[in-house]
């Protein structure tokens, strides 16, 4: 999802994340590929610090297949409705790769991807 690099800090840090679930083996496997590369050997002869990791809880939603995996939870959307901003909390009932759908109490929304302007699961404690 998302790599950054500090070459003066000799620090990479990657963000993973898929349809499923990531684990700790995941992250480690991934690391240790990374760790045996030439390539990244070759980038940074003096060694390097290397951290990957999946986004955090309160990270927001970039493509479909993070929508898909969250169907049934709580979700906090902004987007564009015409020309206004609107901003809505609903359980994701369904999502593709082109659109969610919500649904707020008895209300269901359907918004499209490209009017997303922030979307964030809401985090539930029960």
């Amino acid at each position: 999802m998302d790599v950054s690099e500090d070459k003066r800090g000799n620090y990479i840090r990657i963000v993973i994340d898929s349809a499923g679930t990531i684990t700790l083996d995941d992250t480690t496997q991934l690391s240790q590929s990374l760790r045996d590369s030439n390539e990244i050997d070759a980038r940074f002869p003096g060694g390097f610090r290397l951290e990957v990791t999946s986004p955090g809880l309160d990270q927001p939603l970039q493509y479909p297949f993070q929508y898909q995996k969250n169907i049934a939870r709580q979700l906090k959307v902004t987007f564009v409705d015409g020309e206004i901003v609107r901003s809505m909390t609903g359980t994701i009932v369904d999502a593709d790769d082109d659109s969610v759908t919500l649904k707020d109490g008895i209300h269901y929304v359907h918004i499209l991807y490209d009017q997303i302007k922030l979307a964030k699961v809401k985090i539930s404690f029960k």
